[in-house]
């Protein structure tokens, strides 16, 4: 019965699957991101209500605690539709 429901979904399962918009291979990945404040800013005399956190590839806040943080390489994979 559970091979036969395998088999069933992988018949059914779209060949490109849906994937969120702000994620590799979504129609809003990168768009627009927003530009450094180095580049904005650079004699380094930034406003008091610019942002201070760095943004990650999908557009959330970098955040060390959640396991996102935008330090470091990142791969994007557009096959697996995913970032690691």
């Amino acid at each position: 019965l559970l091979r036969e429901a395998k088999a069933e979904l992988f018949e059914f399962t779209h060949p490109d699957p849906y994937c969120v918009p702000y994620m590799p291979g979504g129609s809003l990945f990168m768009r627009n991101p927003p530009p450094p404040l180095e580049i904005c800013f650079p004699d380094g005399d930034y406003p008091d209500d610019a942002p201070r956190h760095t943004m990650n590839l999908d557009m959330t806040i970098s955040r060390v605690e959640t396991g996102k943080s935008a330090v470091g390489g990142v791969l994007v994979d557009f096959g697996k539709k995913n970032m690691e």
